[in-house]
């Protein structure tokens, strides 16, 4: 149910600012999905959260200083979408050092999964070495494709469907399934380039 104007200034001063901003909350979170469409699922949530808890603060700034009125859902998502980006996360500082953080990825560095290299192969029966040699094969491998092609293989890997991957990088069902076979291809190719010669 929607709060009118009048319900709002009619409820505590700390509690106005949220009923404003919840009534502002399904426009963000609509905005925010849209612009990180592109991101594998579980970053994706974790972005759109991350733009909600900024705009959040940002609305709560506004309606401290009196100016709550002159603030619109599409900006504060705008802005918190662009903060999330450049990497400026509400709570804590983030260190540019930590291979967790966005800082790290903003600046081109990468990083893997052990969980998605090590469900490549059966780790029952594979000696620790083998898993060791299959991380950095497959990081170099996967380092070594285009961004697009990485995505569809963490969706892949992530276990979607071909057309939940489809909707992801933007491509037809037809074009993930083509894909999955070169990808295959290229991974078999990118091992036999490392065997000795007429192995």
């Amino acid at each position: 149910m929607s709060l009118t104007a009048k319900t709002t200034e009619s409820l505590p001063a700390t509690l106005a600012w949220q009923a404003g901003f919840i009534e502002m909350a399904p426009t963000i979170e609509r905005y925010a999905r849209v612009a990180f469409r592109k991101l594998a699922p579980e970053e994706r949530d974790e972005a759109v959260q991350t733009t909600l808890a900024a705009a959040a603060v940002d609305y709560a700034r506004l309606a401290a200083s009196g100016r709550g009125g002159r603030a619109y859902p599409t900006t504060l998502a705008r802005f918190a979408v662009r903060r999330y980006r450049a990497g400026r996360l509400l709570g804590s500082r983030d260190n540019a050092a930590d291979v967790g953080s966005r800082k790290w990825r903003l600046r081109g560095r990468r990083t893997e999964s052990i969980d998605v290299a090590a469900e490549l192969c059966d780790s029952r029966r594979a000696t620790p070495a083998e898993l060791a040699a299959l991380r950095i094969d497959f990081g170099q491998w996967f380092a070594s494709l285009p961004v697009r092609d990485q995505r569809v293989v963490h969706a892949l890997a992530q276990g979607e469907r071909t057309s939940v991957v489809a909707a992801l990088c933007q491509l037809t069902a037809g074009r993930v399934s083509q894909l999955r076979r070169e990808l295959y291809d290229s991974w078999t190719t990118f091992l036999g380039e490392g065997a000795p010669s007429g192995a």
